[in-house]
């Protein structure tokens, strides 16, 4: 009889044991079994190893060695070995039906190279709390890298998978590596690379908590990564055509024209941005694409009333 998990669940840690207390007993909660949980110490001190002895002593601990957080995700892509692995965040809390369906997206799609879950996205500070994406059916297809790209920047678009909900198959994903040096958005480059090697399938169903957070790196704007990203997405033609590049551009600029509008300084600049907004809002109203777009976020909004 065959016991070898067909999953492994990685915690990756950084000096929150009291939060990672709760993502682990959430994981331990799970209905289904068949999964292997290796929590993963990057930790600059030994309070997460003092709270592992206390309260988990049976689950596996790996120490590293206060990695960057790029190359602490990177090792333990290295180290899966089950059929499919998953990078869980400390800060977030996995659903007991997690594993149980994601077992079912496994069976049912055995060929895409990733499956993300949708969740409860959870402001801590304001107390709010939705759908990180918006679906009618059981699951979204994303069927290439410019479809991913889509999702994440163009009109509207009703939502993304978290990252910390994603599950891989390790026999593709497994022999990728995130981009070290591809900055705060080195993330998004690396599911749009597995989203151009095979298909990527959403779960509808929400199946954990993606907590919100002054701690939160995706929620500090970085103008240089922004800017980085782009470089990355005119190199990568599988990912973004003319249209989708004029989207991301338009998403970046209006974010400069906001910050530096004002500043005597930079007006020369900032009026050939301008004159970038003014087209690309024009041919934007000429894709029959995003009025369809526009259509299916109305639909999904007087579905939910």
């Amino acid at each position: 009889m065959n016991t070898s998990p067909w999953l492994e669940i990685f915690v990756l840690c950084h000096n929150r044991p009291e939060s990672a207390k709760k993502a682990i007993q959430s994981i331990l909660d799970q209905h289904a079994g068949g999964f292997r949980l290796i929590v993963s110490d990057n930790s600059s001190d030994d309070r997460m190893a003092e709270m592992m002895r206390a309260n988990f002593p049976a689950v596996q601990l790996t120490r590293r060695p206060c990695l960057p957080a790029l190359e602490h995700f990177n090792a333990c892509i290295a180290e899966a070995r089950a059929e499919y692995f998953c990078l869980f965040h400390d800060d977030d809390v996995m659903g007991p039906d997690f594993v149980g369906e994601m077992r079912i997206a496994a069976d049912r799609f055995p060929d895409a190279v990733a499956f993300g879950a949708n969740a409860w996205e959870v402001d801590l500070a304001k107390g709010l709390r939705k759908r990180c994406f918006q679906a009618i059916g059981r699951h979204v297809a994303i069927d290439s890298a410019r479809t991913l790209f889509r999702r994440y920047f163009g009109r509207h678009q009703t939502g993304i998978a978290p990252f910390p909900g994603y599950v891989y198959r390790t026999a593709v994903a497994g022999l990728q590596r995130i981009p070290t040096g591809g900055g705060k958005y080195a993330d998004v480059s690396w599911l749009l690379r597995l989203a151009s090697l095979g298909s990527i399938v959403w779960w509808t169903k929400p199946l954990m908590e993606y907590n919100l957070h002054g701690e939160n790196d995706g929620l500090q704007e970085s103008r240089r990564d922004r800017l980085r990203f782009l470089g990355f997405i005119k190199r990568c033609r599988q990912c973004a055509g003319r249209a989708e590049l004029g989207d991301y551009r338009y998403f970046i600029y209006k974010k400069i024209v906001a910050a530096d509008g004002e500043n005597p300084r930079k007006q020369a600049r900032i009026r050939h941005l301008r004159r970038f907004l003014m087209h690309q809002r024009m041919r934007r109203l000429l894709r029959l694409t995003d009025y369809a777009a526009m259509l299916h976020k109305i639909s999904l909004k007087i579905r939910d009333q």
